[in-house]
């Protein structure tokens, strides 16, 4: 198991609802615990949901203080078990994971959800394969006729399908103008990952800044 302990939260004004892991690497046949937390009510309904990749949204279950754990269609609690000892606290355990498990998991309180817990799965003699990473320049053609410039981050050759890409400016992450593949290209035995950074000509040629790619805790750089 591979996982970042931190968490994510959603918070309003006195609400917050906040999940954890935000990553989870496992072999298949293991065992699986996801938390989340919310202090909307202590008579909210808590929802599990599941969405793996190129699908949508499925609830797998919802759960209250006042009546068994309800599952949707396709869910059961052998495999997906939800315990609710504290009304404020939820955990869900997916046990013997398989393939077919690896998905994005997320919690809610009521309507309000939070950010989701990545599940990858690897297979029991499945190595991990880290990414081969090259960044390409803006080109001068595109700065010359269109007075912007593209940055490439491209990560290729890595196994499972479990990397996270940012963009950092003078050490501040940059979310305008970053277009990231919404799913990783599998490529027959490995994956490849694309990462654009667009900024105006003028910033690229007239500023001295430090642009980032940070890719799963290694960052590379261009300057």
């Amino acid at each position: 198991l591979a996982g970042h302990a931190d968490s994510f939260a959603c918070a309003g004004v006195g609400r917050l609802i906040t999940q954890w892991p935000a990553e989870i690497l496992n072999r298949a046949g293991e065992t699986v615990d996801i938390s989340c937390y919310q202090n909307y009510t202590t008579l909210a309904y808590m929802l599990w949901y599941q969405q793996t990749p190129r699908n949508g949204l499925n609830l797998v279950a919802s759960t209250s203080p006042w009546m068994q754990n309800s599952y949707e269609e396709g869910y059961n609690e052998a495999k997906f078990e939800i315990n609710r000892n504290h009304n404020d606290h939820s955990v869900m355990t997916i046990k013997n994971v398989t393939s077919k498990d690896a998905a994005t998991y997320f919690c809610a309180a009521s309507d309000h959800t939070v950010y989701g817990t990545k599940l990858t799965v690897l297979g029991k003699n499945d190595k991990i394969i880290p990414p081969a990473v090259a960044i390409f320049s803006p080109s001068k053609q595109e700065i010359q006729q269109k007075s912007k410039a593209t940055l490439v981050c491209l990560a290729s050759g890595f196994y499972p399908d479990h990397l996270n890409l940012v963009w950092k400016v003078n050490g501040a992450q940059r979310t305008e103008g970053v277009g990231t593949d919404e799913f990783s290209t599998w490529n027959g035995s490995t994956y490849s990952l694309t990462s654009r950074l667009r900024i105006s000509a003028q910033e690229w040629l007239c500023t001295h800044r430090r642009y980032v790619c940070l890719l799963t805790g290694k960052y590379l750089y261009v300057i």
